[in-house]
């Protein structure tokens, strides 16, 4: 044991002693290491959120099937499915896009008496009257808008907001780029009128399937399409398995071509690793020892380079708002964020990174210090 100690305490004198080497594989490390570890923790942060909204919403999404896709259903059986045994509740929404002058924004439709209670404002009130809205806290820093401001949207020209509210910057990432108005407003900006893009609905636990019976009958043979909560679940998880995978697959070429960065700073100074095996040799050394000894040394500055990646990333997320990275998982998303995005920094990527950095660091040092440790110390030392 006493020997495996010393070893190791050498192994730390070998670190501090060659800076140069460790500084520079721990940056190819960092380098390597810190995009993938950030963008996991975005989408895993994300994918969290998502599926917290998902769990809080309705049980079941009413809507029309127009070539396969949800289309907007009319309102006129609204009242019917209203006194459907075992629904609590049925929410009409518009959900659509517009331009604030040269910027997307998500505009929703919903009224007063159905906003959720998580939907809180920092600054002014939720709107009371027509032509009122609630701004997003992105959309407000970028025009600079406050409660008492006017705007009107990019192809409604005649129709002027007046804000009233703006969003908290704590509510999701959804709210970001997000005009709340009147159900009525959002009909009128859109040129809709009695029609919601969806119809929440809100049931008693264990009537799902009587209710879609229900619906069966009012419907006949309207093309509507009904989804529940779980399926709602399904799709936000493979998006963002999918976006993940295809990210992976991205970096994996990077990462590719980082490998003979790393596997040269491993060998930074072979020549003077080559003499320090010679002596060893010559002064008593086996090889199983000189191996162990470089084992400790990679495991310390793949330890480190992890760390340090980590960290980064944490910086990278928390300061940065995932710059560069955050628009490959949020559509619409600018290149410089100016929100924090949620994030999660889960143990196994972690975890993955540290065997990934000391795989690399030994693949770079192990085979080239068996060479030199099985040669005669002569020519080592050479």
């Amino acid at each position: 044991m006493n020997k495996h100690i010393n070893l190791l305490l050498l192994a730390t004198e070998n670190i501090l002693r060659h800076k140069t080497k460790t500084v520079v594989v721990c940056l190819c490390i960092v380098a390597i290491l810190s995009p993938f570890i950030t963008a996991i923790a975005i989408s895993e942060g994300i994918r969290e959120q998502s599926l917290i909204s998902v769990g809080e919403s309705a049980d079941l999404y009413l809507t029309y099937d127009e070539f396969g896709r949800n289309a907007a259903v009319p309102l006129k059986y609204l009242d019917e499915i209203k006194k459907i045994f075992g629904v609590t509740k049925a929410i009409p929404r518009i959900i659509g896009r517009g331009y604030l002058q040269n910027k997307l924004a998500v505009i929703v439709g919903i009224r007063r008496e159905d906003i959720p209670p998580s939907v809180s404002c920092i600054s002014g009130r939720v709107f009371e009257h027509a032509h009122e809205v609630i701004v997003g806290y992105e959309l407000a820093n970028h025009f600079q808008l406050h409660p008492g401001d006017q705007f009107s949207m990019r192809g409604q020209q005649r129709k002027t907001f007046t804000v009233t509210g703006l969003f908290s910057a704590d509510s999701s990432i959804w709210g970001a780029s997000m005009i709340l108005m009147s159900f009525q407003d959002a009909g009128e900006l859109f040129g809709k009128q009695d029609v919601a893009t969806d119809i929440q609905i809100y049931t008693l636990p264990g009537h799902n399937s009587a209710i879609a019976a229900d619906l069966y009958d009012i419907f006949q043979n309207e093309p509507y399409r009904i989804q529940d909560k779980q399926m709602i679940e399904t799709y936000f998880k493979k998006g963002f398995m999918l976006k993940e995978g295809i990210f992976t697959a991205l970096y994996t070429i990077a990462f590719a071509l980082g490998i003979p960065a790393i596997l040269v700073a491993s060998g930074f100074g072979l020549s003077e690793r080559r003499r320090e095996i010679g002596i060893m040799k010559a002064t008593g050394w086996n090889t199983l020892e000189v191996l162990e000894l470089i084992s400790f040394e990679q495991i310390f500055i793949s330890l480190l380079g992890a760390v340090t990646a980590i960290v980064l990333s944490i910086l990278w997320v928390k300061l940065f708002h995932g710059a560069f990275i955050a628009q490959f998982f949020v559509a619409e998303m600018p290149m410089l964020p100016k929100f924090t995005l949620p994030s999660r920094f889960l143990p196994l990527p972690c975890l993955l990174s540290f065997f990934f950095a000391f795989l690399l660091t030994m693949v770079g040092s192990i085979y080239s210090s068996w060479r030199a440790s099985v040669e005669p110390p002569v020519i080592s030392m050479k």
